[in-house]
């Protein structure tokens, strides 16, 4: 199950790996090594995740002093560049989520918070009274985690199961100390990106319960503070407190947990407090303690290892082979299988209303909720019509990174709310450059144009092998294979848009053969449509424009800047690029489809009164965004294999031309009929 997340969010955890520099780990990768490879190392670390090839490497031993001169020594267990990357990645997508159940207690590790905050914090307690501190801390905590209670409980929140995977490698992973691997039984290893976010979650239900005893908690980490206004409330914090703490098989530092008051004074995260007043060191004078061991990396003939897929048992090899064998006997489509998560919700209940609850999205209407939703399982959000948002659900959509799309009722893209994008200036740096070399963007324009009359003649082949044709219906094809290599002879722009719009005409000429509704065709008519079958080919394509137009700006791509359509105020042109390979694989064939077999008829549509053109009725435009979904998420079974969805081929062909961009190299668009592989997203419509 592909990751929820896409390569710009990798570029961005890298950014931040690099800003935070740090060793190698044991591969003996250096950031400013992995620095020169990153533009084709970050994609290949995402598709290892999706194609289920990834194995962490072993966490790196070093052993450094707590303090200058301290006899005490801290172990960090060191992650190498890549999976800091991705470990951090993970870590910025969890915390969306996270984040809102921490309480505010808690201190350390947090995005807005800081030693300052916790000292202001026990400041305002000291002046209402609380004057009573319980000063405590776990004993070895990061070394003792239970690491079977913490993937229960990560289980608990259901973060998906492509997360869940990963994290259960980090953390039951193992340790190269220099000589010996040795695997993780317990703890979280500290020098891990994700080791925070996981110390601050297992300690979410300490936290919480000891909240609602109406205690005043201040925690960073594994030190505490529970303060109290009389010396016996005290005591029963400290009870309370070792009582939770055996219930996650955890337990106090006795050698540093006591109870004492500000009279007396104490110390706690450096700072000095005593009576009324607080002395807080100068934070450039903290002095970081000597290396005292740090193993070499792991020796060459040990690192394929990690750096080859994991090993399949007989077992699994067995049930792979049964699940591919009843996939493949019993289809539920033409030999399709589909997958669940949801990624896309479709919302046209006129009248409803979806607004944020928690950490989930609820859709209303009339008092009543049509759907209850975690919002992390969503990529988009698509609005038709009368749909209302509320201001709290449209901040969380932004600050989850969830693309919102409005159209009318009918289906006209009306505009998008899309959260920050394009901070990956470079590549839109290269898509510029690209653009301004005239011999080159005609190459990408010529590719595009090459696949799209390649892919309409596949189709036509794929409708051939089942059905009967016209006599003279070869050389009509013949025609669409000379138009491909005519391509190559287009010495403009403008030469081949008159190729592929002649090779269109061809093709819809061939393709309506198959046309078996009744329906009549008038010829392709764009805007308005005003026949079905048009109508629904430019629904089709709006919402596949809409899907590679959002791709596109996750990936650092400017969407209005294209090779083949040429730059025009308002239009998608590079989305129009991309569209082009899968107009007559994804978008006609579904309509033939849907038509051939009468699950849309003529009684679907009705006109638009004033507006010229014809349109979905509400009922309608319902069965067909289900369809399409179902269209999108279908994975071929070829050869007992599951192929990727088409939802999977738009995001391939993004990262393609990406990496086309990136390196300098030719773009070859998605060829329809080639081998699958898998997909992992889902939709719900309203």
């Amino acid at each position: 199950m592909p990751l929820p997340f896409t390569v710009e969010q990798l570029w961005e955890a890298w950014e931040r790996v690099r800003e935070n520099e740090g060793c190698a780990g044991a591969d003996g990768v250096t950031v400013a090594r992995f620095a020169e490879r990153a533009h084709r190392l970050l994609p290949r670390l995402l598709e290892r995740v999706n194609d289920g090839s990834y194995r962490p490497f072993p966490l790196l031993k070093i052993v450094v002093e707590k303090h200058p001169g301290a006899v005490a020594t801290r172990t960090l267990l060191v992650p190498t560049v890549a999976d800091r990357v991705l470990q951090t990645a993970v870590a910025r997508h969890l915390s969306r989520s996270f984040e809102e159940e921490f309480l505010e207690c808690s201190y350390g590790y947090r995005p807005g918070r800081s030693v300052d905050r916790a000292i202001a914090r026990i400041r305002k307690c000291r002046e209402l009274g609380y004057v009573y501190v319980v000063d405590a801390d776990i004993h070895a905590f990061f070394d003792l985690v239970d690491i079977d209670l913490l993937l229960e409980r990560l289980a608990e929140r259901q973060p998906g199961e492509a997360i869940m995977d990963l994290l259960r490698q980090w953390v039951r992973g193992c340790v190269w100390d220099g000589s010996h691997l040795h695997p993780l039984t317990r703890g979280i290893p500290q020098g891990s990106p994700v080791s925070p976010l996981l110390a601050n979650f297992f300690l979410e239900d300490f936290d919480r319960e000891l909240e609602k005893s109406g205690r005043k908690l201040i925690r960073y980490a594994d030190d505490f503070l529970i303060l109290a206004r009389t010396p016996e409330d005290a005591s029963q914090a400290l009870a309370q407190s070792e009582q939770l703490l055996a219930q996650a098989h955890l337990e106090l530092n006795r050698e540093k947990t006591r109870i004492v008051d500000f009279a007396h004074g104490f110390r706690f995260l450096g700072a000095l407090f005593e009576g009324d007043t607080i002395w807080v060191p100068w934070k450039n004078d903290r002095v970081k303690g000597r290396l005292l061991f740090m193993a070499p990396p792991l020796p060459l003939a040990m690192r394929t290892r990690f750096e080859l897929p994991p090993p399949r048992g007989t077992m699994e090899l067995a049930l792979a082979a049964a699940g591919a064998t009843t996939a493949h006997a019993s289809p539920p489509v033409e030999g399709i299988e589909r997958r669940p998560d949801v990624a896309y919700l479709y919302l046209t209940e006129q009248g409803s209303v979806l607004r944020k609850a928690g950490d989930r999205f609820l859709v209303e209407k009339d008092d009543e909720v049509l759907l209850d939703l975690p919002y992390h399982k969503l990529e988009t959000v698509l609005l038709f019509g009368n749909i209302q948002v509320t201001t709290q659900a449209l901040a969380e959509l932004l600050e989850k990174g969830v693309n919102l799309s409005l159209f009318s009722r009918q289906g006209q893209y009306r505009g998008s709310l899309a959260p920050p994008r394009g901070k990956n200036i470079e590549l839109r740096l290269a898509q510029f450059d690209c653009y301004r070399d005239g011999g080159r963007a005609l190459g990408m324009a010529r590719a595009v144009v090459r696949a799209k009359i390649a892919n309409g003649a596949a189709v036509l082949a794929r409708y051939r092998e089942r059905n009967e044709v016209p006599a003279d219906f070869e050389e009509r094809v013949k025609g669409l294979e000379t138009a491909v290599a005519s391509c190559e002879g287009a010495a403009t722009v403008a030469a081949l848009d008159g190729v592929e719009g002649a090779a269109a005409h061809a093709y819809f000429g061939l393709l309506m053969e198959f046309n078996k509704s009744g329906m009549n065709w008038p010829g392709r008519q764009k805007h308005p449509s005003t026949d079905p079958l048009n109508a629904l080919m430019s629904l089709t394509y709006t919402l596949l424009m809409h899907e590679l137009t959002a791709l596109a700006e996750g990936a650092g791509l400017d969407p209005y800047l294209g090779f083949l359509h040429q730059v025009d105020y308002g239009r998608p042109s590079l989305a129009l690029d991309l569209m082009e390979a899968f107009r007559h694989p994804v978008a006609d064939r579904l309509v033939l489809t849907l038509v051939n077999r009468e699950m849309l008829g003529s009684d679907d549509f009705h006109s638009g009164g004033e507006r010229p053109g014809v349109f979905l009725a509400p009922a309608a435009m319902k069965r067909f965004l289900a369809e399409y979904e179902r269209w999108m998420l279908e994975r071929p079974v070829v050869e007992g294999a599951a192929g990727p969805c088409f939802r999977d081929r738009l995001r391939s062909e993004v990262e393609a031309l990406a990496a086309a961009l990136r390196g300098g190299g030719p773009f070859a668009p998605y060829r329809f009929g080639e081998e699958e592989k898998a997909c992992s997203t889902s939709s719900v419509t309203i």
